[in-house]
């Protein structure tokens, strides 16, 4: 039987009597054969199709004391459910000392390949005294021993007592292994934790070698047991937190110091009657992760915490449509059969040019060929890529692109290589933080609120320079006017003339002023009058000054009425109102208006008065036009200056709005900063992500010096370009280079406009930084091989959470103590949530990772023959040792199928032999 998808969870049964067991043979039936019979239907019936997952056991371990003759009867019985793959012996036996006044039970789960063996090395060899005199555990002297006992009994009954009677010693049992190594290796030793025939008695394993502190000789001789054991039977909770190191204040290294090792814990039904078979109580189904081979049970003591576990449920539970199922090529070069692939992680093995990069190549093309060719591009790769290629998923659809993360060779370095301001990594980042609604969100908030910023600040630099522009245009309705100054001394000197006239012509200076303030102000006079003519014409067009408009909502007919009645009874009150009033506002006018008139008769009246007095004299007259000329020009200015000293108070207030930009683009981007930095998710695994907002000053300088000649005095006078410092870049800085581009003292470069170039200058001048950090170390200072580490995190975490990850041969760009430190323990931890497989040289990664699959690949070649085509894979799990064989039972030929996967790890990685015994001894003292 080949398993070529490797360990995969199966449900085993490491404790399960039959009838006929020595003790407790509660088992339904009147006969003998007819408990037999009941006992296979009760496990068919069970089991059933062997659909049903937890259902569906594939080991059973036949318990028995002290024989293994049942045993041996199912085996030759071969009535078993074929969802059955292996059974082995289960020898169950009580040692000295007493706990709970009952002696300790030990199993001893032997290989079947030596079980022809087991009766001369190991039954006959236990020894134990009764009465001084010598037994050992074969049936004649078992029998012996019995009748010793009651001499009475026949050769059955003294068989059952001298079972119950033998009791040997501890140093006994550690004595018969420890001379026959070879037995010790094939004989897995589980101690039991039952209530009253456990090694710790009624006390859980996990309370057990504290509750004996002051005792140091018990205390010495149970850890003894336990250091001898290979594992435990035991549901418990708390024992198996505690027998993995993961039980608060019992770490690895002090369960290793007191255990000799880290233990498997396993269970059983412990069936001594029909209903209990296959059914633990609660439910505690033991699940281990191998293949049901004696070797596959063997690894549960080399990963402990991994292989084996008691569950209700079948574990590391994975949706079928993330799990691809197997390849298939169609192609004269490659082996027609479907290649498979493990669940959890699959390795892919082989020497140089063996076919291993081409299948991960070739598998993750047919699902996502666009991220093959965007990724391996990248690389500069180039791998043979099969035209007819068919993949199968788990939940039996075929061909469908889905969601995978593909990680070429080599394309870490390339990512972690890349010089540009945002990089490949920085996107990889962002994506991973969009991942979370919120940090999305908030990106798309500060993108919107920055963009709706742009348009109003382009607002109000189009502002900016129309004022400007009309402040221009009154500085130059000034000069056309002239200054001030000149103005008052002209009007001074033509009225010391005009005084000096008046006098020769006996014309008193009360006269002349009286003159000159009727002009003045018959022309005011006139303005008012012209106003209020204006105003009476406007007021007496108006009929009404209420507008009906539709009411924009639905309303039935009747409702419809009462509403246009109410809005008509309004408006015609109002228009009753408004005809009072307006006539009132007439009124005033007209009033208004006669006094104006009247006032206008009487300086008129004032004028003729002194019209013709003045009027004798030209000269005097022209300085009076000439005053009044000037006194215009005064009043004029006067108005332009005001207007001037508005705009430029409002050009000062465009540029302090337009020089906030600096605090306002900053506090979008401390917006979104905040919400990533303000959220623990990004700060409880072991990559912690975190937002900066620098400001970008190469880029700011760059853009001043695309924007000015840098030879330049002013610019220089503005700004530092060589020693320009982050802290430079102020308001104050803004408002500098404004008012110098306005006054033009700064010109800007051919094709520059004033606009233009304070959008440029004014510009959002930060950036978003991510950093993801590790070990306390930032990914801009870490090493290659860390970084590489780091990247890989990203890209698996960036994709769907679920979705299957292919890597080819990430060691590549990693240094070796990555690798063993952070990669293998990474790979461990996600292959329980993901699906994995992975091409790769080194046996850590493997053996390390404790891989569930392994694909050998192999090219033709006169010394690694293939069986028939140019590339062919075989897979199976770590724990294959044995060649692939006929129906006919000879070898199958090609070089893949001549030895196990084991021995193959062994030959194509280099320190493979090492890397299995480092696995073998790593939870060991």
């Amino acid at each position: 039987m080949t398993y070529e998808k490797g360990s995969e969870w199966r449900r085993w049964e490491l404790h399960i009597h039959t009838p006929g067991t020595q003790k407790n043979d509660n088992f339904d039936g009147a006969s003998f054969a007819e408990k037999w019979n009941k006992y296979y239907d009760d496990i068919h019936a069970y089991i059933g199709t062997g659909e049903d997952p937890l259902k569906n056991i594939a080991v059973i371990a036949i318990t028995d004391y002290l024989s293994i003759d049942n045993y041996k009867k199912v085996v030759a019985d071969k009535r078993l459910p074929a969802s059955i793959k292996f059974v082995l012996p289960n020898v169950e036996m009580r040692i000295q000392p007493i706990a709970n006044d009952s002696p300790i039970n030990i199993h001893f789960l032997f290989n079947p390949d030596i079980i022809d063996s087991v009766e001369d090395r190991f039954f006959s060899r236990i020894k134990f005294k009764y009465d001084m005199t010598s037994f050992s555990a074969s049936r004649s002297e078992l029998i012996r021993l019995g009748k010793t006992i009651s001499s009475e009994l026949d050769d059955e009954s003294a068989y059952t007592k001298g079972i119950e009677q033998f009791v040997p010693s501890f140093d006994k049992i550690q004595e018969i292994f420890a001379n026959d190594q070879e037995l010790r290796e094939n004989t897995i030793i589980l101690v039991s934790n039952s209530t009253n025939d456990g090694v710790s008695g009624a006390i859980n394993h996990s309370d057990y070698l504290d509750s004996f502190q002051g005792d140091s000789q018990l205390r010495a001789f149970r850890q003894a047991i336990y250091k001898f054991v290979d594992g435990v039977f035991s549901a418990t909770p708390s024992d198996i937190a505690y027998f993995s190191g993961e039980k608060a204040n019992c770490p690895v290294d002090l369960v290793i110091k007191e255990c000799g090792s880290l233990k498997p814990c396993v269970h059983g039904c412990d069936a001594h009657k029909n209903e209990k078979i296959f059914e633990p109580d609660q439910q505690r189904y033991c699940w281990i992760k191998a293949d049901p081979t004696f070797n596959g049970l063997k690894q549960i003591l080399y990963e402990p915490k991994e292989r084996v576990r008691i569950s209700q449920m079948v574990p590391d539970y994975k949706a079928e449509y993330y799990v691809i199922e197997n390849v298939q090529f169609v192609d004269e070069d490659f082996q027609v059969a479907p290649i498979v692939f493990n669940e959890n992680l699959t390795c892919i093995i082989g020497g140089k040019s063996t076919g291993k990069s081409i299948l991960l190549h070739n598998l993750a093309n047919s699902i996502d060929p666009s991220q093959v060719k965007e990724k391996e591009d990248k690389t500069s790769s180039s791998t043979k890529t099969i035209e007819k290629v068919s993949v199968t998923w788990k939940d039996g659809k075929k061909d469908e692109a889905r969601k995978i993360v593909y990680i070429p060779q080599t394309y870490l370095n390339r990512l972690s290589d890349a010089k540009e301001s945002t990089t490949e990594i920085d996107k990889i980042i962002e994506e991973i933080v969009w991942l979370d609604s919120d940090a999305k969100a908030g990106h798309t908030l500060m993108l919107q609120s920055i963009k709706e910023y742009k348009i109003a600040l382009n607002i109000s630099i189009l502002g900016l320079i129309e004022n400007r522009k009309e402040i221009e245009s009154i500085r130059n309705e000034k000069q056309e006017i002239g200054s001030r100054e000149s103005i008052e001394a002209q009007i001074e000197k033509l009225a010391s003339q005009k005084d000096t006239l008046s006098t020769d012509l006996n014309l008193s200076k009360e006269e002349l002023d009286l003159y000159d303030k009727t002009i003045t102000e018959i022309t005011i006079v006139n303005e008012q009058i012209l106003s209020l003519q204006k105003d009476l014409t406007i007021v007496e067009e108006i009929e009404s000054v209420v507008e009906k408009r539709a009411l924009n909502f639905s309303f039935s007919d009747h409702i419809q009425e009462l509403m246009n009645r109410a809005t008509d009874d309004a408006i015609t009150g109002a228009n009753v109102s408004w005809v009072q009033s307006k006539q009132n506002i007439l009124d005033i006018i007209s009033k208004k208006l006669n006094e104006r008139e009247s006032r206008r008769d009487q300086l008129f009246e004032i004028q003729d008065g002194l019209k013709s007095k003045v009027q004798e004299n030209k000269v005097i007259s022209e300085l009076s036009n000439n005053i009044q000329q000037e006194s215009e020009k005064l009043k004029d200015l006067t108005a332009l200056e005001k207007k001037e000293a508005a705009l430029i108070e409002k050009e000062n207030a465009f540029i302090s709005d337009i020089c906030q930009s600096i605090e306002k683009f900053k506090y979008f981007h401390n917006q979104y900063a905040q919400v990533v930095n303000g959220k623990p998710e990004f700060r409880s695994n072991d990559l912690e992500f975190s937002v900066g907002v620098p400001f970008k000053k190469e880029a700011f300088v760059d853009k001043v010096l695309r924007l000015f000649d840098n030879r330049s005095t002013v610019l220089k006078e503005t700004i530092s370009i060589d020693a320009f410092a982050e802290d430079q870049y102020t308001e104050e800085l803004l408002s500098d280079f404004i008012n110098k581009i306005l006054d033009e003292k700064l010109t800007p470069k051919k094709g520059n406009t004033q606009e233009t170039t304070i959008r440029e200058l004014c510009d959002d001048w930060f950036e978003i930084k991510y950093n993801v950090q590790m070990d306390n170390d930032t990914i801009d200072v870490m090493s290659p091989g860390k970084k590489a580490l780091v990247l890989l995190k990203l890209l698996i975490d960036l994709a769907d959470s679920k979705c299957p990850i292919l890597i080819d041969q990430p060691e590549d760009d990693l240094d070796n103590r990555s690798v063993f430190n952070d990669l293998i323990p990474f790979i461990k931890r996600k292959k329980k949530d993901r699906q994995i497989i992975i091409v790769t040289h080194n046996a850590n990664v493997v053996l390390g990772s404790d891989a569930e699959e392994v694909i050998v690949a192999n090219q033709q070649g006169s010394n690694v023959p293939n069986k028939q085509y140019r590339f062919e894979y075989r897979s199976g799990a770590i724990e294959n040792n044995r060649p692939l064989y006929t129906v006919d039972g000879d070898v199958e030929l090609g070089i893949l199928n001549s030895q196990g996967i084991q021995q193959h790890i062994c030959d194509i990685l280099e320190g493979g032999e090492r890397a299995f015994e480092l696995r073998k001894n790593k939870y060991h003292i």
